[in-house]
């Protein structure tokens, strides 16, 4: 959903005609270390919605990820031990504070944000560089086990528990497809821990509506089944004070609303995240710039301008204009290249951007010798592929052994001498006996060494005595 179908879609006016603004929250369970690019579509959507004078809640599930959700998952999550929970939790608050700082940034290195809160203006903004989030947009990260821990079990039953109808709670679809044998195989079950789940996040919307006035639970279309449930407990609830029929409240003068989004797939339908095994980290550690940024370039045709869509906080008009540039010779890899840009200044900042500009030019681009040093060291800050040398290289086959670019001196010259894929800057390697020179180095002391297509050394030697 774009920026404008969300204003459209949340715009509340009062008597006067005037915006009213809502309280928005989306969640994420602490169930890995990091973030992964499933898990920026509703960010990108509450960022939206902070855009437009929302209030933008980041819920982080500290209680819950303790359990995790059953919600597509054949069978159950292996529980995780109380330390790594809290490492995960500590990681993910920092990756979100991270994602919306260099939100601000981006949006005001464009002109669209000021410092001002609720301020969306389109042209004629000049703010600070590298301005904080929490200046420009209205976010606030919270963890829902600050009130989970202060509740007992029997309260939660008299409170929450009495309210759910278990026939609706065997009808969500996370419940059915664990409880239902498919093609006559046998189903794993659902432990009472993994069915409890849902009552849990009807908790969460529950509390944020009566402590923040939320008012809008947004999330994948998986989430459905949850967010049902959470209406489904505060319609109950305001029922029982309004001393009202529980079957036919009425909430029109508190409503709670779900919004859910299509769940991120590629062109084949393969769902992103770590169960999946194709996970795209937001964490630098987990995944370096280049190859956060190479994921996008290597986006297929067929995937490229949903995702400029769904990622982006690009206008139509530019995606399109963006588009059609690209029909015009798709080998020049113009849309990925484009939204690369975008999700890498979007997600891991200006910087790291830049950074992933200059390895890709370094690592696939033949036009290098004007590239320095200074840019060499940048580009690969912190990457292993950036290899110093202490000493006068050796001969090319034990040079890519010694800086394990290949298992073994003698796997190299194996390969070598099969005519396989060993190059040095771009050129193929064909003599086992082949030396380094310094007139065939980047700045004479760099070289680009590659085994296959895409198993890079980039390896620095000492300068000239």
């Amino acid at each position: 959903m774009t920026s404008r179908a969300l204003k459209e879609h949340l715009s509340t006016t009062d008597d006067l005609g005037h915006h009213v603004s809502r309280t928005i929250y989306t969640g994420v369970d602490p169930s890995a270390a990091s973030l992964h690019v499933g898990n920026l579509l509703p960010l990108v959507a509450l960022l939206h919605c902070a855009m437009h004078g929302h209030k933008a809640l980041v819920l982080i599930g500290g209680a819950t990820g303790a359990i995790g959700d059953p919600s597509g998952r054949q069978s159950e999550r292996s529980a995780l031990a109380s330390d790594q929970l809290k490492r995960n939790v500590d990681n993910i608050r920092a990756q979100m504070y991270q994602f919306f700082h260099n939100a601000a940034a981006y949006l005001a290195r464009r002109n669209v944000l000021c410092a001002k809160p609720h301020d969306f203006i389109s042209k004629g903004c000049h703010a600070q560089d590298e301005p904080l989030f929490q200046d420009t947009l209205d976010v606030q990260l919270i963890n829902n086990l600050d009130w989970f821990r202060h509740i007992h079990f029997l309260d939660f039953l008299s409170s929450v528990g009495r309210f759910a109808r278990v026939n609706d709670m065997l009808a969500r679809d996370s419940v059915k497809s664990r409880l239902t044998s498919q093609n006559g195989a046998t189903t794993s079950g659902l432990s009472f821990t993994e069915f409890s789940y849902q009552l849990m996040q009807a908790y969460d919307f529950s509390h944020l509506h009566d402590k923040k006035a939320c008012s809008v639970q947004l999330g994948g279309s998986d989430q459905m089944g949850n967010i049902m449930a959470g209406i489904d407990l505060i319609r109950r609830q305001r029922a029982e004070q309004e001393k009202g029929a529980a079957n036919d409240p009425s909430m029109r003068a508190d409503p709670a609303y779900g919004l859910t989004l299509p769940l991120l797939t590629t062109a084949s339908g393969a769902k992103f995240g770590k169960s999946a095994g194709n996970a795209v980290w937001v964490s630098r550690s987990m995944l370096s710039d280049l190859d956060f940024y190479q994921y996008f370039v290597r986006s297929s045709d067929a995937d490229v301008e949903r995702y400029l869509l769904s990622l982006t906080l690009m206008s139509h008009e530019e995606i399109a204009q963006v588009m059609a540039q690209h029909a015009e010779d798709k080998s020049k890899r113009f849309a990925q290249t484009r939204l690369a840009d975008e999700m890498t200044e979007l997600v891991r900042g200006h910087e790291a951007c830049q950074r992933a500009q200059l390895a890709t030019k370094l690592l696939f681009n033949t036009d290098v010798q004007g590239l320095t040093l200074d840019q060499v060291a940048f580009a690969f800050q912190d990457d292993p592929r950036l290899v110093y040398l202490d000493e006068e290289p050796s001969g090319i086959a034990a040079l890519a052994a010694d800086i394990g670019l290949l298992p073994s001196r003698s796997e190299a010259r194996r390969l070598v001498q099969k005519g396989g894929g060993l190059y040095v800057n771009g050129v193929q390697v064909t003599d086992v006996h082949a030396k380094l020179e310094r007139q065939h180095m980047i700045q004479d002391r760099i070289i680009v060494m590659r085994s296959g297509k895409s198993n890079h050394k980039i390896v620095v030697c000492p300068p000239v005595a």
